[in-house]
């Protein structure tokens, strides 16, 4: 359930178990769907745990991840990868959370793990809701940051070596083909 600022993680996390299992874009425009049966507050308070939940994948720990699924990531890279890790549902996430090398378990070398477009369902969704623009916007109703959080994320810096990455990450390595 939701109220006009907060929508609980069982909510969140139920719109986005319903798009798993389609392809990105497929999964895009069916979480834009669900999205869409909300009311305008109810889009907000997604769009604000959305926020919340990428801000809780902000650590090294997953950066690492990332950069040995992706064979490199950048500060964008990075935030797409978070993005991605979040279209995969309550269950990849917080094991990911847990432990960045759980990730082995979805990981098939040659994929990407980015997904820029997954976090703008809601932005549309709301738009086609309200008709405004949320990104053109004089009020700045929509909650959009469009940003990662400021500073530095939460844990331990990564060390862009093969010999760290293999024991930091010895999974996720081992299936990459890093070497």
């Amino acid at each position: 359930m939701t109220n006009d600022n907060i929508m609980t993680e069982e909510h969140f996390w139920n719109l986005i178990d319903q798009t798993i299992g389609a392809g990105q874009e497929q999964q895009s425009a069916t979480l834009q769907n669900a999205l869409s049966k909300l009311t305008p507050a109810e889009i907000e308070a997604f769009e604000r745990a959305f926020h919340r939940e990428q801000k809780r994948a902000y650590t090294w720990d997953l950066w690492g991840a990332a950069y040995v699924m992706n064979g490199g990531a950048s500060d964008d890279g990075f935030e797409y990868f978070q993005r991605w890790l979040i279209s995969k549902g309550r269950k990849v996430f917080e094991a990911a959370l847990a432990d960045p090398d759980s990730l082995a378990d979805v990981f098939a070398p040659g994929e990407v793990y980015e997904f820029e477009e997954f976090a703008y369902a809601a932005s549309y969704a709301w738009q086609e809701k309200t008709g405004i623009n949320p990104w053109k916007d004089p009020k700045g109703t929509f909650p959009y940051t469009g940003a990662p959080p400021a500073g530095e994320p939460s844990g331990v810096p990564f060390k862009k070596d093969a010999a760290y990455l293999s024991k930091r990450y010895p999974k996720l390595w081992a299936r990459s083909g890093m070497k």
